[in-house]
């Protein structure tokens, strides 16, 4: 990684060396490889449709992660290796971004993951997280899509600030495509809003704001604008 960083020209030098890496049973090597074709593909983009041919190693690698049993040199809170997992669907965020092809490759390991991953720790919250960013990323279906919404919509009823926060991130840029499946979520994300320190409020606006507008042209939907603005008069 060091090497490619200090002189990006090598980067086409190290594809081969790094795909076969992926082959390797050892997972202190996979994380390795997996890293450092994260960092290639950061450095010189023009690499993705190589490594594109490694999308289901990938996934295989990802799908044995989550079906693997207890391994206790690798076990974290109940997860197999969660900093594995994370690095391979951060990797399939690049690889299936304005891809459709690979895209439908990793769609249903990502809902395998989504679905079967805990969420009362950190790991557990780090793997959603990363699943949720590569769905919104990817070229991935519309129920998919539906699923990483309904992820954000539980971590908003965390009472750890910091995940809600991550959430009402992340939903600031679903809105204009998956506006209709937050909507689901409004009431959630209002009360989330009001609990929040003043100084993360005003920063995370835009999905109610957008839900409040959507409600005013739906006569069909159950109106919660008047809650939200009430709610938003009085952070002025």
């Amino acid at each position: 990684v060091r090497i490619i960083r200090k002189v990006p020209e090598l980067v086409e030098d190290y594809i081969s060396p790094a795909m076969s890496l992926l082959s390797d049973k050892h997972h202190n090597v996979l994380l390795s490889a997996v890293t450092l074709i994260v960092e290639m593909i950061k450095i010189d983009p023009k690499t993705v449709p190589a490594f594109r041919k490694a999308t289901n190693q990938v996934v295989r690698l990802l799908k044995n992660l989550t079906v693997a049993g207890y391994v206790p040199e690798y076990d974290v809170s109940g997860i197999t290796d969660p900093f594995l997992q994370c690095k391979c669907i951060a990797l399939l965020r690049l690889l299936g971004r304005g891809s459709p092809e690979a895209s439908e490759q990793m769609n249903d390991v990502l809902a395998q993951v989504s679905i079967n991953t805990e969420s009362t720790k950190n790991p557990g919250y780090a793997i959603l997280y990363e699943c949720v960013m590569t769905i919104m990323s990817i070229e991935a279906e519309s129920g998919l899509r539906v699923l990483a919404i309904n992820i954000l919509g539980r971590f908003l009823s965390n009472r750890d600030n910091n995940i809600r926060y991550v959430a009402l991130s992340t939903l600031c840029h679903a809105v204009g495509s998956d506006t209709q499946a937050i909507q689901r979520h409004r009431s959630t994300i209002v009360d989330c809003l009001k609990s929040l320190p003043k100084n993360l409020r005003t920063r995370h606006q835009t999905p109610a704001r957008e839900i409040g507008r959507k409600n005013d042209k739906t006569a069909k939907m159950s109106c919660r604008l008047r809650d939200i603005q009430i709610f938003y008069l009085r952070l002025l």
